[in-house]
């Protein structure tokens, strides 16, 4: 499973590479528009995403929007190998260069306890849209997200949907599937369109 995981995964980051700059940014406005839009994320209080890089699904305007309408956001920083912890940011300004190159929060930001967190924004290569999901083969978020009762939603650009994704009992299903064409929650197995 894990080889035929790492294929796949290597696959779709050659198709990731390949996507257009233009394809990109308009996928990832239209699908920040279908998050802010979900009753979920409007009735969150605390809301826990990754921070973009690049090639990701753009989070950043999303931890922007979500500061200045009041919510609390908190974003990850890698504790010892496969695990994680949330740490609350103020704004973008709270980020440094961390772990593996990524933004991480700065030193003086305060950890979130995993039950006090509302919404989970999960990072993927790709997903199915029955909530399946191909993470970067770290374990991060599936170790995490056994620690909190959060709603999980997975932002995924059309272009990259698998029909299938390979799943073992350690991966954990999203509750909520959003690219810019639909939003697509998951829960209980039942796939329907938000």
């Amino acid at each position: 499973m894990t080889e035929i995981k790492a294929e796949l995964r290597k696959r779709l980051l050659e198709t990731r590479s390949c996507l257009s700059k233009r394809y990109c940014q308009q996928a990832d406005k239209a699908i920040l528009e279908r998050l802010l839009a979900q009753p979920v994320y409007r009735k969150a209080e605390v809301i826990f995403t990754y921070v973009s890089t690049e090639a990701e699904t753009d989070t950043r305007r999303l931890i922007r929007l979500a500061l200045a309408s009041g919510k609390t956001v908190a974003v990850p920083k890698c504790a010892e190998k496969g695990m994680m912890k949330a740490i609350r940011i103020t704004g973008l300004e709270d980020l440094e260069r961390g772990a593996y190159n990524l933004l991480e929060p700065k030193a003086h930001c305060q950890e979130m306890e995993p039950q006090d967190i509302d919404l989970v924004v999960v990072p993927c290569v790709s997903c199915s849209r029955q909530g399946a999901r191909l993470g970067y083969g770290g374990g991060y978020y599936d170790r995490y997200l056994t620690l909190t009762p959060a709603f999980r939603a997975v932002l995924c650009r059309e272009q990259l949907i698998c029909d299938t994704i390979p799943t073992t009992p350690f991966d954990c299903p999203m509750d909520l599937v959003i690219t810019e064409k639909d939003g697509i929650f998951t829960k209980n197995g039942e796939s329907r369109l938000a």
